[in-house]
């Protein structure tokens, strides 16, 4: 699958000088697109290229990945299996997400975050029972391997990138995303490494703390290139929880969505454009020309939108 170069869009200048712009990865055209659609991509080619024909993956309710995953294995007419578990609490929460999973057929199956090894046991063994050859997109059991494939889509993004800032004539100083599994950030410091660029990638933690971060993004990276030295910015101070935002957040994001007409969401992107803006303030940046990627979940807009709208 091959995606249209993404749209960025020029916000405003703020009040230290500094320009800021979005790279709008929530307009690709597939599945309310986003980081993930890319991803998917990627990942359904792998598995293709490894002669499997089951795709087994994991996810909370609120995964846009299992949502992608699920709607082109639906077009694929290839069966697809999600592990999810339930929120650090013990809730499981419904979600537009979950409800488009279930719509596209796939398999929903409750498992533990501290038992994953365990159910991915029994997704591969049922799998085979019914003469399928299953692939796990985080590899083993144990979530060990398949590290290399996903970092292909943002590599991709990061040379569609170096061609947007020269067609427009600027370089940008600093890149903010959100991060969460460490996928999307791994694979622009490998296209940086490949490639070139001086723009510092800065990823906005959404969940994890910033040491377990940055080991997840280093094993991404020795996958890919065979070493892990890139400089490495996973910000964890407005991590809170997977699923967890202030006040401040939602504020951020109303506004965003009533200046701009962006939605972002409350569990990935608004929690990450909120810690840009104070990061912007904490740095004392000024004059810099700064990207937000703006790497989609529209749906979970939508789980939240009594909140964000009132």
């Amino acid at each position: 699958m091959n995606f249209p170069a993404t749209p960025i869009q020029r916000l405003y200048t703020d009040s230290r000088g500094n320009t800021l712009w979005m790279k709008r990865d929530d307009l690709l055209p597939f599945s309310f697109g986003g980081n993930k659609a890319r991803i998917a991509a990627e990942l359904m080619a792998d598995m293709k290229a490894q002669g499997k024909n089951h795709m087994i993956a994991y996810g909370n309710a609120r995964s846009n990945l299992c949502r992608v995953l699920s709607n082109l294995c639906a077009m694929e007419s290839v069966p697809c299996t999600i592990l999810s578990p339930a929120d650090d609490d013990g809730s499981r929460q419904l979600s537009y997400n979950l409800l488009m999973s279930r719509f596209f057929g796939a398999e929903i199956v409750p498992c533990l975050k501290t038992d994953v090894a365990s159910a991915v046991d029994a997704a591969f063994a049922d799998s085979r029972k019914r003469g399928l050859r299953p692939y796990y997109l985080y590899g083993d059991r144990t979530g060990g391997g398949n590290l290399e494939p996903p970092t292909r889509a943002y590599q991709k993004v990061w040379q569609e990138l170096q061609a947007q800032q020269k067609a427009m004539g600027i370089v940008f100083d600093e890149l903010f995303h959100a991060s969460a599994t460490g996928m999307t950030q791994s694979g622009l410091l490998v296209g940086q490494a490949l490639y070139g660029g001086e723009t510092h990638i800065h990823g906005i933690s959404v969940a994890r703390d910033e040491a377990s971060g940055i080991v997840h993004i280093k094993a991404y990276l020795s996958a890919a290139l065979g070493r892990a030295d890139a400089p490495i910015s996973f910000i964890d101070r407005y991590a809170l929880g997977y699923g967890q935002y202030t006040a401040e957040m939602v504020d951020c994001t109303a506004g965003l969505i009533k200046q701009h007409g962006i939605p972002l969401d409350l569990t990935y992107t608004g929690k990450a454009f909120y810690g840009m803006l104070q990061e912007i303030q904490r740095r004392e940046l000024a004059n810099k020309q700064i990207l937000f990627l703006h790497t989609g979940g529209t749906p979970l807009f939508f789980d939240k939108a009594e909140e964000i709208l009132q």
